[in-house]
């Protein structure tokens, strides 16, 4: 759906690219890439791992469970955060913490304090993003 809008926006003047370029490219990164990883993880293979824990003293390696499907879950909730983001009646920031909050929610566990610290994770990162392009990039998203 980005690609479709984004070839249908008017060349700029200024900009040889135009402004289809940068959600062009994006779109198709990211598709690519989450496509890699489920490929991966639905052949059995690991993303990788680590060679150090991120908790300092953690010298056991964990065995963790491989989640094919939680891939496949963030892959269409990208798809649908890039659908939201084509729709004029969807802002900017309503996709954007709904689709970060409910990646965060797919992505960990289910508790009381975590859901609530990833909804406040996900209008926070919405704000700022927003703000970012609105002032440093001078482009409104709405």
């Amino acid at each position: 759906m980005i690609w479709r809008e984004a070839r249908g926006l008017p060349p700029a003047p200024y900009d040889p690219l135009g402004p289809k370029a940068f959600p062009i490219g994006v779109s198709v990164a990211l598709a690519a890439l989450g496509l890699a990883m489920l490929v991966r993880l639905l052949i059995g293979r690991s993303l990788g791992r680590a060679a150090t824990g991120m908790v300092v003293g953690l010298d056991a390696a964990g065995d963790h469970a491989r989640r094919p499907w939680t891939a496949a879950g963030i892959l269409l909730l990208a798809f649908g955060y890039a659908g939201a983001l084509s729709v004029r009646s969807i802002g900017f920031l309503p996709a954007t913490a709904a689709y970060l909050f409910l990646s965060g929610v797919l992505l960990g566990p289910l508790a009381g304090r975590r859901v609530a610290a990833v909804a406040a994770f996900a209008v926070a990162a919405a704000v700022v993003l927003d703000l970012l392009f609105r002032i440093l990039f001078r482009l409104d998203l709405t």
